[in-house]
């Protein structure tokens, strides 16, 4: 049975992610962080092995554990100024996956090809929402020609929302980003130009809900899909949550150091709204517009962003990945992202317009 090694297993995304491999009995799945006690009682509740380490350090743990691949789903990645971590995997002989949600670091994992190529390896950044799924909804629209690409993420306000989340959201508010519009990169702020979406698939349709821009990996669509405008958004269920957001990106500090107290607030919150979340991937161009719209229910919403990587590690397993180091775009057919939602509850169709 082949060893992966999942850091930040007890995490939002990496405990979906270490659950769902344990349930799967596929592979020997070792859990890894910080804090031994954590872990601990993680791996006592769901199965599984630990390990106690810092990404900062990893070389000793590798060295024991021996993983056939490694999936850092800590973040946040915003904060990573290096791919340390990443190459001390491939040098230990193991495929690197990651959920990276910071484009910069998403695009730049190819400076790792090299290394990757030469040891027989696969490094994949991205290995997420974001642009894993959405790039491969667009390639699964099958258009001639992409002018504008919308993406919008909608989770449901009962849903879970972990720490590095939270931190995540907050450090995007009010900051600067790179918006690719008319064919140029322009100057926008995080959490800017609200816009408000309405999902629905089949007879099931959620109420508007408020979305603003955010600064994710989908920038990278553009150069992909030839497209002349990558607007990227996302929303909370709850108007007020928003609408504040929106107001405190003009404070002059950023938002991050508030992550703590916001978590308590949100978590004061969550018996309001609904458990239901999703999101729309929309694509224009040639006089035709098609909409991709994805609901799940149940709380279920935290465990799409960790489908791709599962379905990678099966590819990897199955000798189905080329080796090198890139971005996770139009890399696993909608198809294979759909069947493996569906597990969990989550329907979705395409409109054409």
């Amino acid at each position: 049975m082949k060893t992966v090694l999942i850091l930040g297993a007890t995490g939002l995304f990496g405990g979906h992610l270490a659950r769902q491999l344990i349930e799967t009995g596929r592979f020997d799945v070792v859990c890894a962080g910080r804090t031994e006690a954590t872990l601990k009682s993680f791996t006592s509740a769901h199965g599984g092995r630990y390990i106690a380490f810092s990404r900062s350090a990893p070389e000793a743990a590798l060295t024991t554990i021996k993983p056939f691949a490694v999936v850092d789903a800590a973040g946040p990645f915003q904060s990573y100024n290096s791919y340390a971590f990443a190459h001390a995997c491939l040098m230990a002989g193991a495929h690197y996956l990651d959920i990276a949600d910071a484009p910069d670091f998403v695009q730049n994992i190819t400076s790792l090809d090299g290394l990757a190529k030469a040891n027989g390896l696969t490094a994949i950044s991205g290995a997420s929402t974001t642009p894993a799924l959405t790039s491969a909804v667009l390639t699964s629209f099958n258009m001639l020609q992409i002018d504008t690409i919308e993406t919008t993420i909608l989770p449901g306000n009962q849903t879970p929302r972990g720490l590095s989340v939270m931190r995540a959201i907050l450090g995007q508010v009010g900051q600067p980003m790179q918006l690719w519009e008319g064919g140029a990169w322009h100057p926008a702020r995080g959490w800017s130009r609200l816009s408000h979406t309405a999902l629905q698939v089949g007879n099931t349709q959620l109420k508007p809900r408020p979305a603003s821009l955010v600064n994710t990996p989908d920038a990278l669509l553009a150069a992909h899909f030839n497209a002349s405008a990558v607007l990227p958004r996302a929303g909370l269920e709850l108007g007020l949550f928003h609408h504040a957001l929106r107001l405190a990106r003009f404070l002059p500090f950023p938002l991050g150091r508030l992550t703590k107290p916001a978590h308590r607030i949100a978590g004061w919150a969550q018996s309001f709204g609904s458990d239901l979340g999703g999101m729309r991937v929309r694509a224009t161009g040639g006089g035709l517009t098609k909409t991709w719209d994805l609901i799940a229910s149940d709380g279920h919403g935290p465990k799409i962003p960790i489908q791709p990587a599962a379905i990678l590690l099966d590819h990897l397993a199955n000798g189905q990945a080329a080796t090198g180091a890139r971005s996770c775009i139009a890399e696993i057919p909608l198809a294979e992202l759909t069947a493996a939602m569906a597990r969990f509850g989550a329907i979705s169709e395409t409109r054409s317009t």
